[in-house]
């Protein structure tokens, strides 16, 4: 498209690909609502398993777990340690949040085992407490 000096215009519309994975997503969350229930059971599971564990987690209820860490550095180290142990978590450094409050974060999955969060938290629990941020 042409206008004025300007040779393109800018376009941020979908993509037929993500157009299409957006609406069978729509379509298997209606015909499969136990997708649904097991993904608020393993989270529910997980949340319980980081707060016993000793994790600052704050006051969420979401599938995406933040694990406070409260030091840029050591939330990097923390992602490699983990990743190392077979987990992969993503880390949050500001400008994403303020300079205390670096964390990582933990996505679960309908799909996700109760073994496969014991494994997860027992990894993570070794990786914060090799960097000192459990005790």
């Amino acid at each position: 498209m042409r206008h004025n000096s300007r040779t393109y215009i800018f376009s941020a519309s979908n993509t037929p690909a993500a157009t299409a994975a957006a609406l069978e997503a729509l379509h298997i969350i209606k015909s499969e609502p136990e997708r649904q229930e097991n993904l608020w059971k393993i989270t529910n599971y997980a949340l319980k398993q980081f707060k016993e564990a000793g994790f600052e987690i704050g006051e969420t209820e979401s599938p995406i777990i933040p694990l406070y860490v409260r030091d840029a550095a050591k939330t990097f180290e923390v992602t490699r340690l983990a990743f190392d142990r077979g987990v992969f978590i993503n880390p949050v450094i500001p400008p994403a949040c303020a300079p205390q409050d670096t964390l990582v974060r933990v996505a679960l999955m309908a799909t996700h085992t109760k073994e496969q969060v014991d494994t997860c938290v027992s990894a993570l629990v070794d990786s914060f407490k090799e960097l000192g941020i459990l005790k």
